[in-house]
């Protein structure tokens, strides 16, 4: 099974503060595209998308 690490932020939009979480494997495949996973919209939880993030120990990385 493979190891990820993972880094939080936040960047501006429109005079705004968006949160970002990107996983991602120690053993990327350059082959394989990211998953980005958006939720509902404003005010919607993402919580529901958290186990999306296992998928980074398949050599993907994860954006949320």
């Amino acid at each position: 099974m493979s190891n990820t690490s993972a880094i939080e932020d936040f960047i501006s939009f429109r005079g705004h503060q968006v949160w970002y979480r990107i996983v991602k494997p120690d053993q990327e495949d350059s082959g394989k595209l990211s998953l980005l996973c958006l939720h509902g919209g404003a005010g919607v939880p993402h919580d529901y998308l958290e186990p999306l993030e296992a998928i980074a120990t398949t050599a993907r990385r994860v954006i949320f």
